[in-house]
């Protein structure tokens, strides 16, 4: 009949052992929350002249492609590559990938076209680290957009 051995315990997900009891689970998110469909780079037109016509920077674990936009507002564009990789890989590094734009990038970027194409070794990133990544990016990027306002005031 096969074994009857039990299976170990699920380390993610809804069977996980230490996952917060549904209470304590995180609820919906409300409407400014989430990333909003004005907020993508979606159409196909719209990524090829940002990979064509934008500014680049390779970070360590993404490449970075910006321009301007006349929308008024910044808009993300994600590459996330199989790279050999399964689903569940690939979706997460996407969703750590939104929640950073979410959270600390989308209220802080001058209205851009940012489209941002993931590297092999972005799938052995931990949060953290694409976090600060992209944050040492906006920093830097604001330096530069600074010093060159105040090379043109002068």
């Amino acid at each position: 009949m096969g074994s009857r051995d039990a299976f170990p315990p699920a380390q993610e997900g809804t069977e996980a052992v230490d996952r917060p009891h549904s209470v304590e689970a995180r609820g919906f998110l409300t409407r400014s929350e989430r990333f909003a469909r004005a907020s993508r780079l979606a159409r196909a037109s719209e990524i090829r002249q940002v990979l064509t016509t934008g500014r680049r920077k390779r970070l360590e674990h993404l490449d970075l492609l910006w321009t301007d936009n006349t929308a008024g507002h910044p808009r993300l564009g994600l590459i996330v590559p199989k790279f050999q990789s399964t689903a569940v890989a690939r979706n997460r590094l996407r969703r750590r990938l939104k929640e950073v734009w979410r959270r600390d990038l989308q209220r802080t970027l001058p209205p851009w076209d940012l489209l941002i194409r993931t590297r092999r070794e972005a799938y052995r990133a931990t949060y953290a680290e694409l976090k600060a990544e992209l944050t040492t990016w906006v920093q830097m990027i604001g330096r530069d957009s600074g010093s060159a306002g105040q090379r043109a005031r002068e």
